[in-house]
């Protein structure tokens, strides 16, 4: 039987999964967390910035920014056309698709530059760095946002047993090893000194069927494709073992330690 084996092309051609990722961080939270609001705050924007959001996703990040009055040009690029869609809608914003490895940007372009939560998504994160340095004007702030290394992991390993049964693994070339621990030295061999804020926190459950649907949402990261034959079976397994740990905990959480960094270089 021939497995289709996801990819970050198959992942983001829909907005779907990311859009059940980022709610689910929103509502359970175990502590308050507005993962924009700290980019923002290590920005300390004016408004008037031409500003380039690398990885934009659905553009929710530039969205707020708009909303809030910023003035500067707002671009969005990413490298789905699913997501440069969804970022095109909205008013105030340029969607531009692309590679954050060879951006099709000028030297010098812009006075901020973001890119949040998609350094581990690249094959060459050094190469991106360099084009996030590129494109960036003297004095421009350049913030970069990724997870700590174990994130979620109880969820994603309940996830990665279950698919391993049905012979799945976790697909070569998703995610790289840019995490909270990699990402500081990182950013200092392209940029010199860099600022670090740490966010701690964990995902807390009180009911199954969230946890169920963000376990769900990460199955692509698991080796488990939207057209895997497995796939339903898998998904049957994984809601039985929620629901079994429920059952078996009458009124405990089911708690998921997760976290970030947002290491912030200014461009000399």
């Amino acid at each position: 039987m021939s497995i289709t084996r996801p990819s970050l092309t198959s992942e983001y051609a829909s907005t779907t999964p990311l859009q059940v990722r980022i709610d689910t961080h929103a509502r359970h939270s175990e502590h308050p967390d507005d993962p924009v609001a700290a980019v923002l705050a290590a920005l300390a924007l004016t408004g008037s910035e031409d500003l380039a959001d690398i990885g934009c996703g659905d553009g929710r990040f530039l969205a707020q920014l708009a909303e809030q009055g910023h003035h500067g040009r707002l671009v969005g690029l990413d490298n789905s056309t699913a997501m440069v869609a969804a970022a095109d809608t909205i008013p105030g914003i340029e969607g531009v698709l692309g590679d954050a490895q060879a951006l099709p940007f000028a030297d010098d372009e812009f006075d901020a530059v973001t890119a949040r939560h998609m350094l581990y998504h690249v094959s060459d994160p050094y190469q991106a760095l360099r084009e996030l340095w590129r494109i960036s004007r003297a004095g421009s702030r350049v913030a970069v946002s990724v997870n700590h290394p174990a994130t979620c992991a109880r969820t994603r390993q309940l996830v990665l047993d279950r698919a391993a049964e049905r012979g799945l693994a976790p697909a070569v070339g998703m995610v790289n090893d840019v995490n909270s621990t990699t990402l500081p030295k990182m950013l200092s061999v392209v940029f010199g000194e860099v600022h670090i804020r740490q966010c701690d926190n964990a995902l807390l459950f009180d009911t199954p069927e969230p946890v169920i649907r963000f376990a769900e949402a990460i199955f692509s990261f698991c080796g488990i494709d939207a057209a895997s034959p497995h796939r339903s079976a898998i998904l049957d397994a994984v809601t039985t073992d929620i629901h079994d740990w429920f059952t078996a905990h009458p009124g405990q959480c089911w708690r998921d330690p997760k976290g970030y960094i947002v290491a912030t270089a200014t461009v000399r």
